[in-house]
């Protein structure tokens, strides 16, 4: 009997540990997920477009011009440096931070958890075309007409909304469009219809094989048999579903920059 229940005693404490061991593995990973928080903006205020997403997450390396983040997914999220160098921000490997994706999953902007946003959302229409090169946005609003310059990030969805469609442009510290979006239904279908109009007459297709993502900022293609390389004015939609091989048409602005592609199996978004 003695040693029956010695077995029996020491069976119900390697159970008992490995119930341990367990539970302790869950609460680590829990723990390791709950480092990721997000918040999402359903509503305009004055420092917040609707849709945009509020992502905290802690910096895992930091290269010569980008930081890798850990947002508690799969795959890291990596943001460029230099808007923290113009604003003078200095981040750490292991610091929490902040960052702030748009309704295209696209970075805007990113701070320490303890730093205040200073951005400002502004209600209004553009009154005219953006300038060559996509730099300058004239804006309508109800306190008056602003001039704003406008950042790389945010010109490929600044040259999409049509002149006089509602819409809520975003500015960062510096006074600069870091993103917009339309206001209304009423306005995205006035967008769409106006857009239809305005890309057939005033851009150029390209038609090409797409090779892959060149340089920052820059598309390999195939034309003809020659290969170079075109930049894109981000976001780009669909850039992360397309294949290497795959057949593509590219919408061109005036300055060569990629707007838009289409594929037969991925079709932009109108």
């Amino acid at each position: 009997m003695g040693a029956r229940w010695k077995l029996i005693v020491m069976s119900v404490l390697f159970l008992l540990q490995g119930m341990h061991a367990s539970a302790m593995g869950s609460t680590a990973e829990g723990q390791k997920l709950g480092e990721s928080k997000e918040q999402v903006v359903t509503e305009p205020t004055q420092s917040q477009l609707p849709g945009n997403r509020l992502v905290t997450g802690r910096i895992l390396s930091i290269r010569s011009n980008q930081m890798e983040i850990d947002i508690g997914n799969v795959k890291s999220l990596y943001v460029p440096l230099r808007p923290a160098q113009v604003k003078g921000q200095t981040f750490e490997v292991g610091q929490p931070i902040i960052v702030t994706l748009n309704d295209h999953n696209a970075v805007v902007d990113y701070h320490h958890p303890n730093e205040r946003s200073d951005h400002q959302v502004l209600h209004g229409r553009l009154t005219t075309p953006l300038t060559v090169g996509l730099d300058k946005a004239v804006i309508e609003t109800k306190d008056g007409t602003k001039t704003l310059m406008v950042t790389d990030r945010a010109k490929g969805k600044l040259s999409a909304i049509p002149v006089g469609v509602d819409a809520y442009f975003l500015a960062d510290e510096s006074g600069q469009l870091v993103d917009a979006q339309l206001a209304s239904p009423e306005a995205v279908r006035e967008s769409g219809q106006n857009n239809k109009a305005r890309i057939k007459g005033a851009h150029e297709q390209v038609r090409a094989t797409f090779k892959g993502q060149g340089g920052e900022g820059k598309l390999k293609i195939a034309e003809a048999g020659k290969e170079r390389e075109v930049p894109f004015r981000p976001p780009l939609e669909k850039l992360d579903r397309l294949k290497p091989g795959q057949d593509v048409v590219l919408l061109m602005d005036d300055q060569g920059y990629v707007l838009e592609i289409a594929t037969p199996e991925v079709a932009p978004a109108r």
